[in-house]
């Protein structure tokens, strides 16, 4: 039985309405509570500040003590009366009042908590994903060139807004602009880039409205975490520009990321107008597809080969940046981004080197807009490597800019490419596997990863990297080139054939100067000339870096063939070719090796010897670690035709001590040395 002192004091408190009172403050305190947290996870704090949740206690106490003094009536708030025993019933009315308002708090209350519990499941649930996010472009077949180029602002300005969240790994967009046409499920996609997240959005456009709808997806079940959909009011580049920053820091608090204040302000932070970013954007991705198309034979945005030439495509990206530049005179990224293009156009060998001049002057005028840009330092490093050749000096911007974006593997590759070219290998090695570890679906890392293996001699991870290359890209020339070559320069002759067949299957390509090269090592002559004269009969795909190249194989196999007098004649091409290059570039090596390489050819033995000794110490002063033993070998090739065995001889004895794809038994398998091979002082040569 329950005293009848605690029965009278329970009477008590429900008259004066004390337990209404608990329970209705307890409901609101978890109401302020939720809000609290919610309005603190915006401002970028994971719980409302410890004076709130102590405001909140000491709001208890004084919540009891009102309640028994005072009561809220529909006259207001009234001081409670003290009653006699008697008095103590309190109205039916009032209790049916009481009692639908302690329902209702008690079902407010599990609301609340129920809410709370599948939230907090929820958010240990998002909390647990990898924050390793990919937004995937947005493709439509109908779409024009120049619409499909527009849509890729958006994505570009997606992932360039969550790569200021420090909380993220952002895969880069080149790579996931390889998806643009996909026709993979989100898990498999997410799976090939190392992706938990996967940001999808799509334009929408009619003659009414036009919206952008955006999905956040979990990669590893394809579950919605959230989705939204926002009007397009202006321009697409306006209102994309407007919204990315918006979209960011909606997809942070979804993700229960807390975003710093210097955070934010770097989301919100636009150094640029919408119209000259959608330009430098534009600019940016002719570039690339440049790049590649001098590289792979293909654009980025089309499966098939791009209509456009090499040039033309730089001459496009260099275009738009000179568009965004007229746009905001103070963009200082176009600045850079344009010297870059006309670097990458020297390297890809359809500008010459009489932009250098204006590449600097836009360099200057980006540091000097902006001193701390690490795009400015990728260009000068561009200028250093590609430009005047001061790879040292290379070295040190891209250096630089690793130092300002540690996480960008575009910066990291070109640095492990310096180190290549330096001679520092190992270091190389480590930074190429760096590239590729962050970015385990590019083809162009992996085989670049297997040319710094193959240079190490470590031959079987070598073909390895070249044989990932080819499954991740199986349309791209390049890694069954390298990895025909690094069977080729290790005397696999025939496997280097296999790969060379598999790859004009599986690229649309024809190889048939590389096939006559391969049966000209084999003392396959007739067969040779054979191939290269259908090759001089019908129109191929021709990926040769420059056709001074294609001349000098032509000329060794039409003379090994006998036929001296087509030999003769590409000879001279080759030498019309080059002398027209080394006017250009007076201070190149391998030019100069080449030259003295086709006079030797005709026989003009005094002219090729002079020209390859200057090769020599050209290649010794601007000495590049990649390019050198290429430059070595055409030395020794040169030596033996001029009757010179005793340079040819020494020259042979420094490649093979150089680190180089070459080997001794690939050297003996060139017939133009076949002279040097009889020669006494050959059995003193050691590989």
């Amino acid at each position: 039985m329950i005293p009848d002192t605690i029965q009278k004091f329970v009477q008590e408190l429900k008259r004066r309405r004390v337990f209404r009172g608990i329970i209705v403050y307890g409901a609101s305190t978890l109401v302020l509570f939720e809000a609290a947290t919610n309005l603190a996870n915006f401002f970028g704090r994971d719980k409302p500040p410890t004076w709130f949740v102590v405001l909140l206690g000491a709001g208890f106490i004084v919540s009891l003590w009102f309640s028994w003094i005072y009561d809220i009536t529909p006259g207001g708030i009234v001081k409670t009366e003290t009653v006699s025993e008697k008095q103590v019933a309190i109205p039916r009315k009032d209790v049916r009042t009481y009692q639908t308002t302690t329902f209702i708090c008690i079902l407010l209350i599990i609301g609340l908590v129920s809410y709370n519990i599948l939230d907090n499941y929820r958010a240990k649930q998002i909390i647990a994903l990898d924050k390793t996010v990919a937004v995937l472009p947005f493709h439509d077949p109908s779409l024009s060139p120049s619409q499909t180029r527009t849509y890729e602002f958006i994505g570009q300005e997606l992932t360039s807004c969550l790569t200021k969240v420090k909380d993220y790994k952002v895969i880069p967009w080149e790579d996931c602009r390889a998806y643009q046409r996909r026709d993979k499920k989100s898990t498999e996609i997410g799976r090939e880039l190392e992706a938990c997240i996967l940001l999808q959005w799509k334009p929408f456009e009619t003659e009414q409205n036009r919206h952008l709808s955006i999905e956040l997806i979990a990669a590893q079940d394809a579950d919605l975490i959230w989705s939204s959909s926002y009007p397009i009011n202006g321009s697409w580049a306006e209102e994309v520009r407007r919204l990315s920053s918006k979209i960011s820091k909606k997809i942070t608090r979804q993700l229960r990321i807390y975003l710093s204040p210097q955070e934010r302000a770097l989301i919100d932070e636009q150094q640029s107008s919408a119209q000259a970013s959608l330009y430098a954007s534009l600019g940016n991705a002719y570039t690339q597809d440049a790049w590649k198309q001098a590289y792979t034979g293909t654009a980025g945005h089309d499966e098939k080969k791009n209509e456009l030439t090499d040039s033309i495509s730089f001459s496009i990206a260099i275009k738009y940046f000179t568009d965004a530049i007229e746009e905001d005179p103070s963009y200082a990224e176009a600045y850079a981004n344009r010297a870059k293009a006309k670097l990458m156009g020297i390297r890809a060998k359809v500008f010459d080197k009489s932009v250098l001049e204006e590449s600097l002057e836009d360099i200057n005028r980006a540091i000097e807009l902006n001193p701390d840009l690490p795009e400015a330092d990728v260009a000068m490093g561009f200028y250093y490597f590609y430009g005047i050749e001061q790879l040292s000096l290379a070295a040190v911007q891209f250096e630089k800019a690793c130092e300002l974006r540690p996480e960008n593997t575009e910066y990291i590759f070109y640095r492990s490419k310096i180190y290549a070219a330096l001679g520092n290998w190992r270091e190389a090695q480590v930074l190429s596997n760096r590239v590729m570890e962050a970015n385990p679906q590019n083809a162009l890392y992996y085989s670049n990863l297997g040319l710094t293996f193959a240079y190490v001699d470590e031959y079987s991870k070598a073909i390895q990297c070249q044989d990932r290359a080819i499954y991740l890209f199986p349309r791209w020339s390049a890694p069954y080139i390298n990895k025909a070559y690094t069977q080729a320069f290790r005397g696999d002759i025939a496997d280097a054939r296999n790969t060379v067949l598999d790859a004009e299957i599986q690229t649309g390509f024809a190889f048939p100067r590389l096939l006559a090269e391969l049966d000209l090592y084999e003392g396959k002559f007739t067969s040779a000339a054979s191939r290269i004269d259908q090759a001089n009969n019908q129109e191929y795909k021709k990926l040769e870096e420059i056709p001074g190249d294609e001349f000098l194989v032509q000329a060794k196999i039409y003379f090994h063939a006998g036929s001296t007098g087509l030999a003769k004649r590409y000879y001279n091409q080759a030498i019309e070719f080059f002398n027209e290059q080394v006017e250009l570039n007076p201070e190149d090596p391998s030019l100069c090796s080449k030259l003295a390489l086709a006079y030797a050819g005709l026989g003009n033995d005094k002219l090729a010897n002079e020209l390859a000794d200057k090769a020599y110490m050209l290649g010794k002063k601007n000495f590049n670690a990649v390019d050198f033993p290429f430059v070595l070998r055409n030395l020794v090739l040169t030596y033996t035709l001029a009757d010179d065995n005793e340079n040819a001889l020494h020259t042979l004895h420094e490649l093979l001590e150089t680190r180089s794809l070459f080997t001794l038994e690939f050297m003996k398998t060139d017939p133009d040395l076949k002279p040097l091979l009889s020669d006494p002082g050959f059995k003193n040569v050691n590989p």
